[in-house]
């Protein structure tokens, strides 16, 4: 039996907020970014190169700085421990029209490789 989209894009935010709570790196960033898994949606606040905080987005109005926003089957493909081509980065996958990145784009390029690593951090582990 599959599993709702609310269920599976909350058991991704579960994963993500996991795999999160270890990932610091020494950077001088700060923003607040939406993901979104599927129906299920979240503020990430990063400060000072880590995951400081994540609010499920039931606040109504709530800002965020930029939005990255996927389908389960995208998170999925993202987070397996080598990703098919086309599959590995979230600017493919927005290519892809499987994610879309949008709102304040600056923040993102600014640390362009910090966000994508902390997306990645979900990503299966090597045995």
């Amino acid at each position: 039996m599959s599993s709702s989209p609310k269920t599976r894009g909350a058991s991704q935010l579960a994963r993500f907020r996991e795999a999160s709570a270890s990932f610091s790196r020494n950077r001088a960033c700060k923003a607040d970014l939406l993901l979104q898994f599927g129906e299920v949606a979240a503020i990430v606040q990063v400060r000072d190169g880590r995951v400081a905080q994540i609010v499920e987005d039931r606040v109504p109005l709530r800002s965020w700085d930029f939005a990255v926003k996927g389908s389960e089957e995208g998170w999925d493909q993202f987070w397996q421990k080598f990703p098919p081509p086309g599959w590995h980065d979230i600017l493919a996958l927005n290519k892809r029209r499987v994610f879309s990145i949008e709102g304040n784009l600056h923040p993102l390029m600014s640390h362009l490789q910090f966000y994508k690593d902390l997306l990645a951090c979900a990503r299966e582990r090597a045995a």
